[in-house]
């Protein structure tokens, strides 16, 4: 049976429309594409905001940049300007690109491409077969060669024990206030001058906040925690954080809620011998943090340059196993001691340049840089969760020689 693509890209989110751009900037005209999606209209359902230099992927639609970055405590805050990428590198930046406006940049690189096909249709399933991909929906079942998907997690990731099922979730206004209570050159990456419980549970939460004037701006509350709340949770604590700025009156222009996993789970980046995982399905999502738009384009960019180079995409090579532990003990730290979160985070930036902390989190520092970093933070709590993460790696271990 002849298929129905060459490639096809299951799920027209982020990681969806970077592959299917990456794909449509270096296919030949002859590839055929077919996107499936229950919606092709470009969206206005979040912001994603990064870091990076000014040609960083798609960094020609942010809307906002900030060369300068903060981060308060209730006794203490700094501001610094970031540039330090590395040595050759130009300096980077902060910067924030809307949902919207990414949808629309792909939407019109492909709209005169009649190799390039769209159905909208709810995916049921995507299915690897000895022949290729199939990707099941309400229209139908469709076959490839390749199928790049972002829409569910593998078998294998199913059904893989989670040990820090936290959450990174968070609601966020686009305020227009009375007052002039923002400095639009300086955005807050987390500002922790809030409560850190919900009732008797202890919580880590903070205000994230990027400000367009000085009374235009996207404030975010953000929590790390089990349980992801109704949105009137949000809202009382944003309504409060701008009342105690003195913004005056508030003209809500835009409200936006989300719930990030933050998951010990390593996700695959492959379902089968056909299917490819993207974004957060693909293990995307930096499990501490939340930031996901520029891993995915680093991810997508090699797949389809691979796929191309060789007639079949080739992993993207992991990062140092120094970054998955750290990212396991600090959950494990959130998770079972949460109380600990603000005070580890006020550490860590008071004993570590933003950019020292944003190069750690990129993955991309030395060993003796992170080392350095590492050796600042209190020792006890990471000693004790490294150990309980040790001891649950060899015993998963063990389990898995049994089963054989």
């Amino acid at each position: 049976m002849r298929p129905d693509a060459d490639l096809i890209i299951a799920g027209a989110g982020c990681a969806g429309l970077s592959a299917l751009w990456f794909a449509s900037q270096r296919a030949p005209s002859s590839t055929e594409i077919l996107v499936i999606d229950r919606r092709r209209e470009p969206s206005d359902d979040r912001t994603w905001g990064f870091w990076g230099p000014p040609d960083a992927p798609f960094m020609n639609l942010a809307d906002g940049t900030w060369k300068s970055v903060q981060v308060r405590f209730p006794d203490w805050q700094t501001t610094q300007v970031i540039g330090d990428c590395g040595p050759g590198v130009d300096g980077r930046v902060y910067a924030r690109v809307r949902q919207r406006d990414f949808d629309a940049a792909v939407q019109a690189v492909i709209a005169d491409r009649p190799n390039i096909r769209f159905i909208e249709t709810e995916i049921l399933d995507v299915i690897d077969e000895p022949d290729g991909g199939c990707v099941v929906t309400s229209a139908g079942e469709f076959r490839s060669p390749l199928v790049f998907q972002s829409v569910q997690l593998s078998p294998q990731d199913r059904s893989a024990p989670v040990r820090h099922p936290l959450r990174q979730h968070f609601g966020g206004w686009e305020v227009c206030t009375e007052l002039p209570i923002f400095d639009p050159d300086i955005a807050t990456l987390m500002d922790f001058d809030t409560a850190q419980n919900s009732g008797d549970q202890f919580d880590t939460a903070f205000f994230y906040v990027l400000p367009e004037s000085r009374n235009r701006a996207l404030i975010e509350y953000t929590v790390f925690s089990l349980d992801p709340q109704a949105p009137e949770f949000y809202d009382a604590h944003l309504q409060s954080r701008l009342a105690a700025l003195g913004g005056g009156e508030i003209r809500i222009e835009r409200r936006e809620y989300g719930v990030i996993p933050m998951e010990d789970r390593v996700l695959h980046q492959r379902s089968g011998a056909h299917i490819w995982n993207l974004g957060t399905v693909g293990g995307r999502t930096k499990p501490t943090t939340g930031y996901t738009f520029q891993r995915i384009h680093t991810q997508t960019q090699h797949l389809v340059n691979t796929w191309l180079e060789h007639g079949y995409p080739l992993e993207l090579p992991p990062a140092p196993r120094r970054y998955g532990f750290a990212d396991r003990t600090l959950l494990n730290i959130l998770h079972r001691h949460p109380e600990l979160g603000r005070p580890i985070f006020e550490k860590l930036f008071r004993t570590s340049s933003i950019d020292t902390v944003l190069t750690f989190l990129e993955e991309s520092s030395s060993l003796r840089r992170d080392a350095r970093l590492f050796a600042r933070l209190p020792w006890w709590p990471f000693l004790r969760a490294a150990a309980h993460e040790w001891v649950a790696k060899l015993a998963t271990k063990i389990q898995v020689v049994r089963n054989r």
